[in-house]
Formats: structure tokens, C-alpha cells, sequence
């Protein structure tokens, strides 16, 4: 295992069990609560049609295109082919796989206990 992947182990362990152990707690459900109550406020329903106002104007659309237009262009491809040879490499692509997995579980509300198993290896 390398050290990327380790410490991202011990980091998603140390996130999940306190998670765990503030999704049944009294201020998880006030503040629950209090989400919700700013979900359906006035201030929360102007601020949803500012941005999709903002979302459909013309200086949005015309930033999208000079995006696009970035993507599609020679120092845009090459980025992406380095990104992409980057992401191929293999410590990457597993710390890449244990950070998925470990969101996955902090999702579902799953946990998988020590981590390791006895080889050091992540337990499946």
C-alpha cells in the first residue's frame, strides 16, 4: 500500500467513525432541522432563482464557450493527455479507487471497521 493510500485510509476512517457517531446525536437532528427550515425560506428561494438567472444569462453562456473553446484547443488537449497519463498511474488510480470507496461507505452509512486487513492490505 503506498503512503498516499494509507494516509487517505486513516483519514476516511477518522471522518466516518465521527460521522457515526454525530448522525444520532441531538445537534445533528436540530441542525437537520435547521436545513430543512433554510431549504424552504424566502432568502433560500431568491438565492435559487438569482443563480439560475445568473446560470442563464449571456455572460455565463459566453463563459462556457471560452471554456469549451479551451478544452478544444492545443494547450487544452495537452492537459488533458497529462491528466489522463496522470491518472493512469498506478498509486494514483488506487488511492483514487480507496477515496472512492470510502465516500461511498460515508454515503451509505457503512463503515469497514479497522481498515486493514491482517496484511496490511484494504479489507473488502
Amino acid at each position: 500500500m503506498t503512503d498516499i493510500e494509507s494516509r487517505l485510509r486513516r483519514f476516511f476512517n477518522r471522518l466516518l467513525s465521527r460521522a457515526n457517531n454525530l448522525k444520532d446525536s441531538d445537534q445533528a437532528k436540530k441542525a437537520a432541522t435547521r436545513i430543512q427550515d433554510l431549504r424552504e425560506s424566502d432568502r433560500a428561494k431568491k438565492a435559487k432563482t438569482a443563480f439560475n438567472d445568473l446560470k442563464d444569462s449571456d455572460r455565463a453562456k459566453k463563459a462556457a464557450g471560452t471554456l469549451n473553446d479551451l478544452r478544444t484547443s492545443e494547450a487544452g488537449q495537452r492537459a488533458e493527455a497529462t491528466l489522463k497519463d496522470l491518472r493512469q498511474r498506478e498509486p494514483v488510480r488506487k488511492a483514487e479507487e480507496t477515496a472512492r470507496k470510502f465516500l461511498q461507505d460515508l454515503r451509505t452509512g457503512t463503515g469497514t471497521g479497522t481498515g486493514t486487513g491482517s496484511n496490511g492490505n484494504p479489507s473488502a
